[in-house]
């Protein structure tokens, strides 16, 4: 279980953040570009921007929706149980904000929003981990 969860936690870094693939659905699947992005650490246009594509980044926020979901075990790990919970629900949310404008551009009503926060699930993962698997018992 402990190198599944590190390599879901680097998958979301590489998909959530790292590695961006920017795309539209609205008239078939219309490839852009793909980027490489260090920073920011957070992103966020909440209604409409001027960046009309959607990214690869859902599929990063999955990756991090299973890490959380693997590691919210209260019997094998009591001490993390709350974080992971809170993990598994911020990732679900950012990852459902992501689906919902996959709808919206293949219903032509995409207006570029977007959140984008894998460097925080990213270091939020790691504490996690670090705390589950690499401290001492």
């Amino acid at each position: 279980m402990k190198k599944t969860s590190l390599i879901l936690l680097i998958l979301g870094l590489i998909f959530g953040q790292l590695l961006i693939f920017t795309f539209n659905l609205n008239n078939g699947f219309e490839f852009h570009e793909v980027l490489i992005k260090l920073i920011p650490i957070a992103d966020y246009a909440g209604k409409t921007s001027t960046a009309l594509y959607l990214t690869s980044t859902i599929l990063g926020y999955i990756a991090f929706v299973i890490f959380g979901i693997i590691n919210t075990n209260k019997v094998k790990s009591p001490t993390i149980f709350k974080s992971a919970i809170m993990f598994s629900g911020i990732a679900i949310i950012v990852a459902f904000f992501e689906f919902t404008s996959i709808l919206e551009d293949l219903n032509n009503s995409f207006q570029g929003k977007y959140f984008h926060i894998g460097w925080l699930l990213f270091f939020l993962g790691i504490w996690i981990f670090s705390k589950k698997y690499l401290s001492k018992k």
